[in-house]
């Protein structure tokens, strides 16, 4: 069993920049260097298998940068109860990518606790963008990538024109995917997990189940 030992193994680089918060109050500009990234193996490290594509960062990830950073978000909880982590930490994100071949990323890189208000017509604004990056993370990965695991069903639903108004969670059909994605990921895999956030309406039980599911697929194919 693929466990990750305890600790953090390496910090990351800040970002420099002006960034304009989203706020649940509103809007408003504040200065500062977001520890926020996408995270992607280094050369020399195990070659990545898998990636995890979230919606858009918490303002909790966005000022770590530790990936599902917000307390209330139990993603941590369900991969340590499907056997991928020894402990629910969102230190866990560094261990993952640096010595067992995961990567992070999201959908839209602008922080906010609350996906939903984000409108289709904002979100399709980054689905191109988004395509972009994650054909270039894959090529980078060198034939590497087995899997692109979104966290929630909405970023995937909303890749398609129109948008889904409906998708199963887990493993994808191989024949269907966005009318934008990219010819050179094809052949990679894609899982639909159910939302790991306190704000969403689904059992234990069943949320546990699709992660128990990748977890076995992972074990049994990296």
């Amino acid at each position: 069993m693929m466990m990750a030992p305890r600790g953090l193994l390496e910090g990351y680089g800040v970002k420099e920049m002006e960034v304009l918060c989203k706020l649940d109050d509103g809007v408003r500009p504040r200065s500062s260097m977001p520890a926020y990234g996408a995270k992607l193996p280094n050369e020399g490290r195990p070659p990545c298998h898998t990636i995890f594509v979230g919606h858009n960062p918490s303002h909790a990830t966005w000022e770590s940068g530790h990936y599902f950073a917000n307390p209330s978000n139990r993603f941590w909880a369900l991969l340590e109860e499907a056997g991928l982590v020894s402990e629910s930490t969102p230190h866990v994100d560094d261990v993952l990518v640096n010595e067992h071949g995961f990567a992070f990323c999201d959908v839209i890189e602008q922080p906010g606790n609350d996906a939903g208000s984000i409108s289709p017509s904002e979100f399709r604004a980054h689905t191109t963008p988004f395509l972009h990056r994650i054909e270039n993370y894959a090529k980078s990965m060198n034939g590497s990538l087995k899997r692109i695991c979104f966290v929630g069903k909405r970023q995937w639903k909303h890749l398609f024109t129109p948008s889904l108004t409906k998708c199963e969670h887990g493993h994808q059909e191989m024949d269907f995917r966005p009318d934008e994605w990219p010819d050179s990921i094809r052949s990679v895999n894609v899982w639909v997990l159910p939302s790991p956030s306190g704000r969403a309406v689904i059992s234990n039980e069943k949320r546990q189940a699709t992660y128990n599911e990748l977890a076995h697929e992972i074990k049994r194919n990296r």
